[in-house]
């Protein structure tokens, strides 16, 4: 009942709510707005769990009904329920109340007994201040100084607020840091690797406000028409003690949502968080994993005599736009791997929710560590992709082979014409030395140049009213000629055009010579 979600209303007003009010009044609310990206992504998946075990416990009156297998519940009742649900436009009070009510006990951050998302009296495990709680903290590799860098500052650091904490645990049990076990604990020693959430590449749908965003992204069903199985999250399960557990991988979201991925124990003194134990929790491989609904995905690298190919997520990369994900989000690199909230929203299409004309945006969220072996944070990722709900459908396939491919030629760009070109610049002004920057500053600026165009396009596409061989046209005809700005603004700034450099075979290059070589290839 106590305030501790960060959320921002309609006008833009950011608020501290209570976990009763975040359900209840999230057709209020614009969006969670937490400290960061990712810590709004793990609260999500909390109230995601909520969400749809009270989805799968309840009718839309908040009067019980339980879907199952058992039940002879099948596709339809779920797809009934689910548009009974969204025409309503918020989650039925009383089930919410009866359901968190329920397992109130379970969501008190300092209970005596069950402590939200923490195992109480944790004697195993590594100590950590409060400033490393916080995940928008950074370290330098200077380990002789006071090497904490954070958008917080003095006490803030060393001393956190119940409400503030209890955002920053949910955070710490999904994408934290890789962790070494202790010998001493119960259970094994295996690593468990970073937190679950910092594994995948994270896609969720946006909505209008939290409640649409929630169920956007409830995707009830599995595979588009199986059950799943019973929910159940971590507050309805036993509290676990052991470190490096491997669990089999959950049947039902709710569970998957809520695995922890840690053990933890906050510390506490005079009203503030100071402190947290730690030492890992419960895994399993997350190869071939379709259960998750909120990935990319890629081929992973398998033992030459295998038969088979598997698949594991594709993670996010601060240098590669959401455009460029394109080909990923919409399986055409991935043999038919699609996200399930993907698939969930070429299921709204069929079933006449979500008209082709809607414009539906996908959001990228994750993390990239700060070191190799992954036991600093680094960089926050998040970015969105708009386009038309039409193109989830079967007959948007032809179109998404072809955004495709212009995704590809774009990339290709990149690879050869400007790479080339650089090249020369080097020859003429740097004696060949390729560690001087200039290919990078070309791409930065060519990517620059094409990033809110290409989304821009890729949103005004309407598979049912446009001609894709004239947009295809349009946007050929816009790449190119940001290409063209690009080496041309590059040698503008730098007021060069007739230098000139021998090669070995005696042959003399000019600027104008590697520009006009540069058009060729680019046409």
């Amino acid at each position: 009942e106590e305030p501790w979600i960060k959320v921002s209303t309609v006008s833009l007003e950011r608020k501290e709510v209570s976990l009763a009010e975040a359900m209840l009044h999230a057709q209020e609310y614009a969006d969670l707005s937490g400290e960061m990206p990712t810590q709004d992504a793990a609260v999500l998946r909390v109230l995601l769990a909520i969400a749809q075990t009270v989805f799968y416990r309840y009718d839309e009156n908040g009067e019980e009904d339980e879907l199952s297998g058992e039940n002879d519940a099948d596709e339809v009742a779920v797809m009934e329920r689910w548009r009974d649900y969204w025409d309503r436009g918020s989650f039925p009070e009383t089930a919410v109340r009866e359901y968190l009510g329920d397992y109130s006990e379970r969501f008190w951050l300092f209970h005596p007994e069950t402590p939200f998302y923490q195992v109480k009296d944790l004697q195993y495990g590594t100590d950590y201040g409060a400033e490393c709680l916080v995940g928008n903290m950074k370290e330098s590799n200077n380990k002789a100084t006071r090497h904490h860098f954070s958008m917080a500052e003095g006490e803030k650091l060393e001393r956190l607020d119940y409400a503030e904490a209890a955002r920053w645990l949910i955070y710490l049990n999904a994408y934290g840091v890789n962790i070494k076990p202790d010998k001493k604990a119960p259970g094994t020693t295996q690593a468990v690797g970073i937190g679950r959430l910092g594994q995948l590449g994270l896609v969720m749908v946006n909505g209008e406000n939290l409640f649409r965003i929630l169920m956007l992204n409830l995707c009830p069903l599995k595979n588009g028409s199986d059950l799943w199985g019973m929910p159940k999250p971590a507050w309805e399960q036993e509290t676990c003690m052991e470190q490096g557990r491997e669990i089999a991988p959950p049947d039902n979201l709710p569970e998957l949502y809520t695995i922890q991925s840690r053990r933890i124990m906050l510390k506490r003194e005079d009203g503030a968080v100071i402190g947290f134990r730690a030492i890992g929790g419960d895994f399993y491989t997350t190869a071939d994993d379709f259960n998750e609904q909120m990935t990319l995905w890629r081929e992973g690298k398998t033992e030459k005599k295998a038969q088979n190919k598997i698949y594991i997520p594709r993670t996010h990369s601060s240098a590669v736009h959401a455009w460029e994900e394109f080909p990923t989000l919409m399986c055409m690199e991935n043999e038919g791997h699609v996200p399930g909230v993907v698939q969930w929203m070429n299921q709204l299409g069929k079933e006449k929710i979500l008209f082709p004309d809607t414009l539906v945006t996908f959001r990228m969220v994750g993390t990239v560590y700060g070191d190799q072996m992954k036991y600093t944070y680094g960089d926050c990722i998040n970015d969105t992709l708009m386009l038309s709900a039409g193109l989830l459908s079967d007959f948007g396939r032809g179109w998404i082979s072809a955004i495709s491919d212009e995704v590809g030629k774009c990339q290709a760009v990149v690879r050869s014409a400007l790479s080339h070109f650089a090249m020369s610049m080097n020859k003429l002004f740097c004696g060949g030395n390729k560690k001087n920057g200039v290919k990078d500053t070309l791409v930065r600026s060519y990517y620059c140049l094409i990033d809110n165009a290409f989304r821009a396009w890729l949103a005004s596409i309407d598979p049912v009213k446009s001609s894709r061989e004239d947009k295809l046209a349009e946007w050929e005809e816009k790449s190119c000629r940001f290409a063209r700005q690009t080496v041309e603004d590059f040698i503008a700034m730098r007021n060069i055009n007739i230098y000139v450099h021998k090669e070995e075979e005696n042959r003399m290059i000019t600027v104008p010579q590697a520009m006009n070589s540069y058009y060729r290839e680019l046409y």
